[in-house]
């Protein structure tokens, strides 16, 4: 930014520019003579210019025609221009040259002092613009590299949560397949001794009984897990059908009433985003078991006509979602991702004892993007609206 400043000066008498030299010798400035029209457009065309002194009469074409040719050219139209004359006083050829770009008029001879302030005030402000220019292609530089930045991490954060869905669908089948199976063959054993003891066993028997219902209840916990790492119903059935499953176990479990409002879409979403609302849901439940002290719940599944749309309200104690501190703050952040993971937005409305409200907006575009077959289903919305 210390570069100096280019000046061009033009004037057809050599007399005339060394005059010019003199008044504004300054380190600060780089002056550029031209003593023609023609050398004037080469100079142009080769460097850039905070502005340009010149002198009205000249051989060939006169400096008012150089300056209309200057201004009609892109490159070069935003130069400012201060004509210097000896001849043109009249107010008429004055405001032809302001007509065709100039900024300034001095008469020669030229007060040195006035030249030198008026020189001044466009460098500085050429400095600033170049300042600017700088200061706007950092920026674009910083934002282009954020936005390499978040791109990196949302492919990151699918992977992520790729891996982990792969992960619990292996944990789950191994649940499933062996640990389950395991519990019920114990379960058979169990209930095979138990039926071998007499009634008259007194505690064996007590016990044997005892054992099968712990049995009994670790194969259910254990099916339950393996469900919620992952649900065959969502595989088989689709997105609503493991909402509606996913409420009923929660209030069978907690006693807490859910209402469910939920449509089924008219055609299947992407796995991804169908993934997504459930581990949503899933982790809204969660927090809603920990933290609310909520006395009812309500799910509600729309598909709108740029997309679908899932919301979760509770009436419980609320929250600042600001602050997301204690420990609901990573579950936010988690159903967060898993949003921006499925290319929508959540947004999540809440105040202290004024209950939550969490709504998840997947539009249309990207789950078309992620090559479902919409025309039907945009098609059944629109009929509806």
């Amino acid at each position: 930014m210390d570069d100096p400043i280019n000046i061009l000066i033009v004037d057809d008498k050599p007399e005339n520019l060394a005059v010019l030299e003199s008044v504004l010798d300054d380190p600060g400035y780089r002056l550029v003579r031209a003593e023609s029209a023609d050398q004037a457009l080469l100079a142009l065309v080769v460097e850039e210019f905070a502005l340009l002194i010149l002198d009205i009469r000249m051989p060939g074409m006169t400096g008012i025609e150089l300056a209309q040719m200057i201004k009609e050219r892109k490159r070069t139209a935003h130069v400012p221009i201060i004509f210097l004359t000896a001849h043109y006083t009249e107010d008429q050829r004055v405001l032809e040259g302001y007509g065709v770009g100039a900024v300034d008029y001095l008469h020669k001879p030229v007060n040195p002092s006035i030249l030198r302030s008026k020189v001044a005030v466009f460098a500085e402000l050429h400095r600033k613009t170049r300042e600017v220019a700088q200061a706007n292609r950092a920026l674009l530089a910083e934002v282009t590299e954020r936005r390499r930045a978040e791109e990196a991490l949302r492919a990151l954060t699918k992977r992520v949560v790729q891996a982990q869905e792969a992960e619990r669908g292996s944990v789950a089948l191994d649940l499933h397949d062996n640990i389950t199976q395991m519990l019920c063959a114990i379960l058979v054993r169990s209930q095979t001794l138990t039926d071998k003891l007499s009634a008259g066993a007194g505690a064996p028997k007590r016990e044997a009984i005892k054992l099968r219902e712990l049995l009994g209840e670790a194969a259910n916990e254990v099916e339950r897990i393996s469900r919620n790492l992952r649900p065959g119903v969502l595989d088989q059935l689709g997105l609503a059908a493991v909402l509606r499953a996913t409420s009923a176990e929660f209030t069978e479990r907690t006693g807490l009433d859910v209402q469910l409002d939920c449509v089924n879409t008219a055609e299947r979403l992407p796995l991804n985003i169908e993934m997504a609302l459930f581990r949503i849901l899933q982790e809204a439940l969660t927090n809603v078991e920990r933290h609310a002290r909520a006395r009812h719940v309500t799910v509600q599944l729309r598909e709108q006509r740029d997309g679908v749309q899932l919301t979760i309200k509770d009436d419980g104690i609320g929250f600042d979602p600001k602050t997301q501190s204690g420990k609901t703050g990573l579950g936010l952040l988690s159903m967060r991702e898993r949003a921006s993971y499925a290319g929508g937005t959540l947004a999540i409305t809440s105040a202290p004892r004024a209950g939550t409200e969490i709504e998840v907006r997947i539009p249309l575009c990207n789950v078309a993007r992620d090559g479902v077959q919409v025309a039907s289903w945009t098609a059944r919305v629109r009929a509806t609206l």
